[in-house]
Order: C-alpha cells, then sequence, then structure tokens
C-alpha cells in the first residue's frame, strides 16, 4: 500500500473497507435481517388491514407504504450512524482503530460508507424484498383482500405532505429534499457518535431536542413580538413556493455542518482520552 499520501490513497482506503466489513459482518447482517424482518412485518399488518377504499387507494399508490418506510428509514438512520464510531467506546478499540496504518480520513469515509451510504443502499433493497415477500405471503395464505402490486421505494419523499400547505412537498424537489434531509440527520448522528461514543445515540438526540426546543420558543417569541400567528400563516401560505428551497438549503448547511464536524472531531481523537474537546 501507499504510504507515502498521508491524507487519502485508494488501495487503503479499500483495504480498511474491506477490513471494516470483514469483522463486523456479523451485527451488520444481524442488523439488516432485523430491518427486513421489521419492514416485512409491517408491510403484511399494513396490508392486512388495509380493508377501507380510501385506504386501499393509498396503498395502491404506494403513499401510505412510502410514508411508513420513511419513518423507519428515519429512525433506523439515527440509529445506525449513532454506533458508526463504538470503537470508540473502549481503549482496545481506539488502539485497533486509530493505529491502522490508513489515514484518519480514510477511517472516517470508511465508517461514513459503511453505517450510512452503505445502510441507505441496502434498506431501499430491503424494502423491496419485503414488499415482494408481503406479495407472497399473502397469496400464500389465501387472503381475499386487496393486495396492490409491487411498490417502488426508490422515489421516497415523492407524496408528502407536512402542514405548511399541500403543494409544499410535492414535484421535483421533493425527493432531494428527503434524502438530504436524511443525510443532514446521518450526519448529526455521526458528529454525536464521535461526540459522545457512549450512549451516543440517546445523548445526541437529547441534545438536538433542546436545541430545536429553544430555537421553538425563541421563534415563537420572534413571531409574537413582530407579528402574530394568523398573520405569520398567511405570510408561509403566500410564500409556499419558495419555503422547500429554503429548507433544502438549511439542510445542505447541516448536512455539510454535520459530516464536517464530525471529521474535524475525530481527527484531533486520541487513545487516552474520550472528551470531545481534546
Amino acid at each position: 500500500m501507499n504510504t507515502v499520501n498521508q491524507i487519502f490513497d485508494w488501495s487503503r482506503f479499500t483495504a480498511t473497507l474491506r477490513k471494516e466489513v470483514v469483522e463486523n459482518w456479523r451485527p451488520i447482517v444481524f442488523t439488516l435481517l432485523g430491518v427486513y424482518g421489521l419492514l416485512t412485518m409491517i408491510m403484511i399488518l399494513g396490508n392486512a388491514i388495509s380493508f377501507d377504499d380510501a385506504v386501499s387507494d393509498a396503498m395502491s399508490e404506494g403513499m401510505v407504504p412510502q410514508k411508513v418506510v420513511y419513518g423507519i428509514l428515519g429512525f433506523s438512520v439515527m440509529i445506525v450512524a449513532s454506533m458508526a464510531f463504538r470503537k470508540l467506546t473502549s481503549k482496545t478499540g481506539r488502539i485497533d482503530m486509530m493505529t491502522s496504518p490508513s489515514s484518519t480520513l480514510e477511517k472516517f469515509l470508511v465508517n461514513g460508507v459503511v453505517y450510512v451510504l452503505g445502510f441507505f443502499v441496502s434498506f431501499l433493497i430491503l424494502a423491496q424484498l419485503a414488499d415482494l415477500t408481503r406479495i407472497a405471503v399473502m397469496h400464500i395464505f389465501g387472503f381475499q383482500g386487496f393486495i396492490p402490486g409491487v411498490i417502488n421505494f426508490t422515489n421516497l419523499g415523492a407524496d408528502f405532505t407536512y402542514g405548511l400547505g399541500s403543494e409544499l412537498f410535492k414535484g421535483s424537489l421533493a425527493v432531494p429534499y428527503a434524502w438530504c434531509s436524511l443525510l443532514a440527520t446521518s450526519g448529526i448522528y455521526l458528529l454525536g457518535s464521535v461526540m459522545w461514543p457512549r450512549l451516543s445515540l440517546l445523548k445526541t438526540f437529547a441534545a438536538i431536542y433542546a436545541v430545536e426546543f429553544v430555537l421553538g420558543v425563541l421563534a415563537v417569541i420572534f413571531i409574537f413580538v413582530f407579528s402574530d400567528m394568523e398573520s405569520f400563516g398567511y405570510w408561509v401560505f403566500m410564500h409556499v413556493d419558495g419555503i422547500l428551497p429554503f429548507l433544502m438549503t438549511l439542510m445542505a448547511i447541516q448536512a455539510i455542518l454535520g459530516w464536517g464536524l464530525a471529521w474535524y472531531l475525530f481527527k484531533h481523537k486520541d487513545v487516552i482520552s474520550l472528551k470531545w474537546w481534546k
């Protein structure tokens, strides 16, 4: 392997990637099997209770399953990303990670590829497999109700509405926004995994909602000081076309900051201390 370039070398990166997958294939496989089982169970139960015409129509168009699957993906991303740097929780793990011949950038990218990007791709494949399993199980057991055909889960986020206007989260930017928000979320939880390797999920979750609570209170105060809720709601309705690009910009900034700060703090980690400010 090339030892001259200490920043990034493709052969070192692929070797580190193989090492990570080979050493952790059991927990990776068990996690994916758990996700597949959960998706299959939810899809079968969802199909079994979709006897109402309105629900059946939504099922046939993929709207209800897509929203449910996207919600599961969002929670799964938080859990998996928060476990990306679990080796930092023990001195043995830190020694193994820090003393390997790959650079810190390569180590960081490997964890991002395996536990975020790789999980995204695996999740979509598992969702499609779970959907095919649903169809097979419903036919095998002679289900007499409505069985929608194969649902496309590659366009997750294509038909979401969040109450800010019926057309806000529809159109060409809906899918990019959905995936951009997932990248932003994964970046924050990667950052939490580096900052607080122990109980990372709970600590990051608490920190996020503490910040959101403070920002929410400040936003409400700002609205009541300079306007009122009715006027603000009317303004949102009149400017709905420009809100989604603005939110996408915020998500992109959050993703860049999350991933960038996670890399910066990981680069300054050492074997002895777990304190994130060192």
